[in-house]
């Protein structure tokens, strides 16, 4: 599989898992007890979420294993984080800031410059 496709399918994996972990904890208990683990293991989408996160490990494995850890690492993570954030606009209605604009803007011109050579 090619590297682009192994990283936009780990960086996808990993800001949607967080996507639907958050989405799901409206329903999680408060307070730390056997019913509320109970709770937890029963929520779907609870489930899902950490089902797309545990799948994202092995796929940012393999993208590890092809890119230098230097920028393989900032790559996947910054680009997580960014997606994170326009999911986030859409479907949890919290807001875009011109700080959250600046903070992408320099996290990309970063990746450029830890690419360069």
């Amino acid at each position: 599989m090619q590297t682009t496709v192994l990283v936009i399918i780990a960086i996808a994996s990993g800001a949607i898992g967080n996507l639907l972990i958050k989405l799901s904890a409206k329903d999680i208990p408060q307070s730390i007890t056997l019913e509320a683990f109970g709770k937890m293991a029963t929520n779907p989408t609870l489930l899902l979420g950490i089902l797309f996160l545990a799948g994202s490990f092995p796929v940012y494995a393999m993208v590890l294993q092809r890119l230098p850890l230097s920028f393989g690492f900032p790559l996947v993570q910054n680009l997580a984080f960014v997606t994170l954030l326009v999911l986030s606009y859409f479907f949890l209605r919290e807001q875009l800031t011109f700080i959250n604009f600046l903070g992408i803007l320099l996290l990309i011109v970063g990746l450029f410059l830890a690419a360069a050579k």
